[in-house]
């Protein structure tokens, strides 16, 4: 089986940023960003690991916010943490595309945090990028939306019971172009 099989896992690591990209960009709807990152790249765990053998997994992902604007909100950057729980996870459930949810924590450098809620979606076209959506619950930011997409890459394994997938990278940097995480209304 592909490693790029394991796809729909890329849900986990975008969403783990409280921070996404803004979509609208004007008209009486248009979103107003209060914070926009350059870019988030990180790694995450799949514990026990992904098989053929659908089973239930835990994912965990950590990750680096960087060049971060209006800097005086933030400190310029920080760190964010996401953790998902699916049941049934199997490489063929996720290489078909789906959406998944998850919670995730950004600390920003300057010491304040923004804990939030979040969904993804990604599709058997595009196994590997994942489009995320969530909100702020509390902290900086609070009631703040949060969107935007990641490409991840899979780490060692082959999805057999002997060789599962245990980790991936992911980044919203890919395919010579940044895809900025921001925070907006």
């Amino acid at each position: 089986m592909k490693l790029r099989s394991i796809a729909g896992l890329a849900f986990a690591f975008a969403v783990a940023a409280p921070v996404g990209m803004a979509l609208d960009s004007g008209g009486a709807n248009a979103a107003t960003t209060v914070q926009t990152c350059v870019k988030l790249a990180g790694s995450a765990t799949i514990s026990p690991g992904l098989t053929t053998v659908p089973h239930n997994v835990t994912i965990t992902a950590h990750g680096t916010l960087t060049s971060c604007t209006p800097s005086k909100a933030t400190g310029g950057g920080g760190t964010i943490t996401a953790t998902i729980h699916q049941t049934g996870a199997s490489c063929q459930k996720l290489a078909s595309g789906g959406t998944f949810a998850g919670s995730s924590t950004t600390k920003w450098k300057n010491g304040k945090s923004s804990p939030g809620t979040f969904k993804g979606t990604t599709t058997s076209k595009a196994p590997t990028t994942a489009t995320i959506s969530g909100k702020i619950n509390s902290g900086l930011f609070a009631g703040k939306l949060i969107s935007g997409h990641i490409q991840f890459k899979p780490g060692s394994g082959n999805c057999s019971p002997s060789a599962p997938i245990k980790s991936l990278t992911f980044t919203s940097n890919y395919g010579g172009t940044n895809h900025p995480f921001t925070v907006h209304s």
